[in-house]
């Protein structure tokens, strides 16, 4: 038996079920509609509009035939006016749970990005493989957890408020001067470009203080609206808008897994006997992942309201990023390390963005407008004012800091050793 044909087979075993469900989950779905030709076929009681393009698209995939690809448009174009005439209902919530898994979403979007479109030589390697999926499997159980600490759960907001708070901001605004001279004498000279940032933050929290002496209802106001957007933003989502969550979060988890499995599809047709058995135990362990995992996430969030996290999960999470460390410390890969740092880094930012929608935001950013801390932004100014505290231009500064980024990218995306 041909190589290529069993990995069809495998593939469309795993897609024909999962179209199947999808279109009954659909019909479940379409209750009220304006009519239209396409929302008649969707809701028709006989099978025969499900099983024959699913059916088509099964044949042409197994013979070659250019014949799936109308087929999989036909799909397609069903999903997209679904889609269009449910988009209230539908579209508008799973873009609302997008913008809260915000940063799962571009973390998983990178991770893709590099396992698609970077150079797969390194995924012949022995052991590169078992690497790679374990990464990919910590990526996809992060994003759970995020989504469970960070979506699903309600966070009580904090009040800080100060007696003297003229007294805290020039404390504060005379320890980033401390913070940036010292810096600018003695080094290093990055410290005196965050000085300058959270400087300019504190001084424009004075300004603010030194404004709500004189008027003190006008920055009450605004204090309590920012409170009002926050708390809105960390509370609970609702009903109807519960389910959405769950299948953004169910989609972003699965994503690495199926970036890795198309990054070994054309290994699975080589000609090199050692690649294509690696291939395949990649693929069928990815296709279990999958299937299991999104089973699994299902399954927990079946219930009417949610409860926090086990300690068993987080236990879990722990344990499995410790195993890609470990594993990655091992082989010495550059790939399966930048999927795990880029899992670490998801998991600070969404910390990060817990801390701006429960802890109030300094005056100083209520003052430009910002009802949540933009922790982002700061980390991207603070970086930018640091290529002014070198003694060189600054644009120098920043095309070095620049070259060196491009360079460490390249590394990655050719998956050489790191030990080279």
């Amino acid at each position: 038996m041909r190589v290529d044909f069993l990995v069809d087979t495998v593939f469309i075993a795993v897609y024909a079920p999962l179209l199947w469900h999808a279109w009954q989950w659909l019909r479940a779905k379409e209750l009220e509609g304006p009519p239209s030709p396409l929302r008649s076929l969707t809701l028709a009681g006989s099978p025969y509009p499900r099983a024959v393009p699913i059916t088509v698209l099964a044949v042409a995939h197994l013979a070659g035939n250019p014949m799936g690809f109308v087929a999989l448009g036909f799909l397609a174009l069903v999903v997209v006016e679904s889609a269009w005439r449910n988009r209230n209902r539908w579209v508008r919530r799973h873009l609302w749970a997008l913008g809260r898994l915000r940063v799962p979403a571009v973390v998983v979007v990178l991770t893709a990005a590099i396992l698609l479109f970077g150079d797969t030589r390194s995924l012949r390697q022995p052991g590169v493989g078992l690497a790679m999926w374990i990464a990919a499997v910590a990526m996809g159980a992060s994003v759970w957890f995020v989504t469970r600490r960070l979506v699903l759960t309600s966070w009580p907001q904090k009040t800080w408020r100060s007696a003297r708070p003229e007294l805290g901001a020039l404390i504060r605004l005379a320890l980033c001067v401390l913070v940036g001279v010292i810096g600018w004498i003695y080094g290093p000279r990055e410290l005196t470009g965050y000085a300058v940032v959270l400087g300019l933050v504190v001084l424009l929290g004075l300004v603010w203080v030194v404004w709500e002496l004189e008027d003190a209802d006008a920055a009450e106001s605004k204090r309590g609206e920012a409170d009002t957007i926050r708390a809105r933003a960390a509370m609970r989502p609702g009903v109807e808008q519960r389910p959405a969550v769950m299948r953004v979060a169910r989609g972003l988890a699965v994503t690495p897994l199926a970036a890795l499995a198309i990054a070994y599809v054309p290994m699975a047709y080589e000609v090199d006997g050692q690649s294509v058995l690696t291939a395949m135990r990649v693929l069928v362990l990815c296709c279990v992942a999958v299937l299991f995992g999104d089973w699994l996430m299902a399954r927990s969030a079946k219930g009417p309201s949610h409860t926090p996290h086990h300690w068993w999960f987080t236990a879990g999470i722990v344990v499995v990023s410790s195993a890609s460390l470990v594993t990655v410390g091992a082989l010495g890969r550059t790939l399966p390390l930048a999927v795990v740092f880029l899992m670490f880094a998801g998991l600070l930012l969404s910390e990060a963005q817990r801390f701006a929608e429960t802890v109030p935001v300094p005056k100083g950013l209520l003052f430009l407008g910002f009802t949540r801390t933009p922790v982002a932004l700061l980390i991207v100014l603070c970086v930018l004012s640091s290529g002014l505290s070198y003694p060189t231009d600054a644009v120098e500064s920043w095309s070095t800091n620049l070259r060196q980024v491009v360079r460490m990218t390249s590394t990655v995306m050719a998956f050489d050793p790191a030990s080279t």
